[in-house]
């Protein structure tokens, strides 16, 4: 009585130090479980001959076991009072480690006196134990990350055994952005990832579910969690938006945030009435939005690389090979290829670079430097339209040569360090719309090209001293 009273259990509102101690649960729940297990195989272990050394432990392994057991159950117990999880898993859990201990404490009353129980009831004991052990950590990994965490992923057949559905269909990816539907491809993914670990049938915090838009919408015992037009008065976005040192900052617990783009979406689509479904593009979203929304999806990357090219013909490769270029293969279920003339002591030709043509299907990576390129060789380079990264790096090229590049729409890093390029840069640049990173470093490139270069793109990384 005297406990209760200054804990203050029998309270609506658990204090603040039982709270506190209920957040100790995941710490030590671990312990016990290592110690239990051990014991158990110790006592296995010890039918034969060889481990039969180990006998004279056993008592002490499940001794430090149950105490483990008993700090995991009480400091379990303190953290179902916080009532944020769902009240049958919390129940059966709960009980469940009470049996733990239990079994736990029998056997290491038996072991300590030396008991002998007929009809193998020590072994029976003990794989009540283990059972119990799995079954409880089973609930606990429900109550943690939802009810179909542990079988998820499991074989459909699995699955009905254990009273779920099939696996669902997963949705498409989305390849194109006028097939994106604004809750199901978006929203719920968001929601998904950042959000439903804390906030599903089982562990419902803050009563509030995250698992459907219907639940969303229900809000929890704060109220509305979004009002549609309103991102303003919408508690779920004002939680996201928050300092991340604020207490009621979301998502909590050291989970990852939402990013920037996450964030800015949720705005917009509660602003847009937050509808629950129907394509993202009918919503009318300006250039900045479908930028975003490009970026989630990954639809800003080369699309051509989700396709299938065909291997390239082993003559081919041969003859690359002896003209100098190295091959290699840089995806395991295509047949992309790097190639790169950087290392090699032959002399490139005309026809060497020519050749590159039977492969610009399969061609993304091509390392140059170094390696005595011409501005007349770059018009044959220009026409390997899959090019991903092109290092040109150490080569007398200058301007002439540079806008025959300009067709490279796929090109994502291009190293002109020390070349002879300049103020052509700034015609060819910017036509290269994927571009993510440009070296110039000792190039003929001044501050101010590179500058200007800057300016009209964000998103290039321009290396330059």
């Amino acid at each position: 009585m005297v406990l209760n009273i200054l804990l203050n259990i029998d309270s609506d509102t658990p204090s603040d130090i039982i709270l506190f101690l209920g957040r100790i649960h995941p710490l030590v729940v671990h312990l016990p479980i290592g110690f239990l297990l051990l014991a158990g195989l110790a006592e296995i272990s010890t039918k034969w001959t060889k481990f039969e050394p180990i006998k004279a432990f056993v008592q002490y392994i499940w001794g430090l076991g149950v105490i483990g057991a008993f700090f995991a159950v009480l400091f379990g117990y303190f953290l179902s009072l916080s009532g944020d999880y769902n009240e049958d898993t919390i129940f059966w859990h709960k009980w469940s480690g009470v049996a733990v201990l239990l079994f736990s404490l029998a056997c290491y009353y038996i072991s300590k006196k030396q008991i002998k129980i007929p009809f193998y009831g020590k072994s029976i004991l003990v794989t009540i134990v283990v059972v119990a052990i799995f079954y409880t950590g089973h609930l606990g990994g429900n109550l943690t990350h939802g009810s179909t965490y542990l079988l998820e992923y499991a074989p459909n057949p699995v699955r009905q055994l254990a009273g779920l559905s099939k696996k669902a269909i997963p949705r498409k990816k989305v390849t194109v952005l006028d097939s994106a539907d604004v809750y199901l491809d978006l929203v719920s993914p968001i929601m998904n990832n950042r959000c439903v670990s804390c906030h599903n049938e089982d562990k419902k915090k803050g009563d509030l579910n995250l698992t459907s838009f219907s639940y969303l919408m229900k809000g929890g015992e704060n109220g509305e969690a979004i009002i549609p037009g309103d991102p303003n008065s919408s508690d779920l976005f004002r939680r996201i938006t928050l300092p991340t040192t604020h207490d009621d900052f979301m998502p909590t617990e050291g989970k990852r945030p939402l990013t920037d783009d996450e964030v800015a979406f949720i705005g917009w689509w509660i602003n847009n009435n937050a509808p629950s479904r129907g394509y993202f593009t009918a919503l009318k979203p300006d250039k900045e939005m479908i930028d975003n929304v490009s970026r989630q999806l990954g639809l800003d990357k080369n699309n051509f690389l989700r396709e299938m090219v065909q291997s390239p013909k082993k003559e081919i490769i041969d003859s690359l090979s002896n003209q100098g270029f190295i091959l290699n293969l840089l995806m395991k279920d295509n047949y992309f290829l790097e190639a790169n003339f950087s290392l090699s002591e032959k002399k490139l030709t005309m026809h060497s670079v020519e050749s590159l043509l039977q492969i610009k299907d399969q061609l993304i990576w091509l390392n140059m430097s170094n390696s005595n390129v011409t501005d007349g060789n770059l018009e044959k380079i220009g026409r390997l339209e899959n090019l991903i990264k092109l290092n040109l790096s150490g080569n007398k090229i200058s301007d002439n040569g540079l806008v025959h590049l300009e067709k490279l729409k796929n090109l994502e890093s291009l190293n002109l360090f020390n070349t002879e390029v300049s103020i052509g840069l700034l015609a060819v640049i910017p036509k290269l719309t994927h571009l993510r990173t440009l070296y110039l470093s000792e190039s003929n490139a001044t501050n101010e090209i590179v500058s200007e270069l800057q300016k009209g793109s964000e998103k290039l990384k321009i290396s330059f001293d």
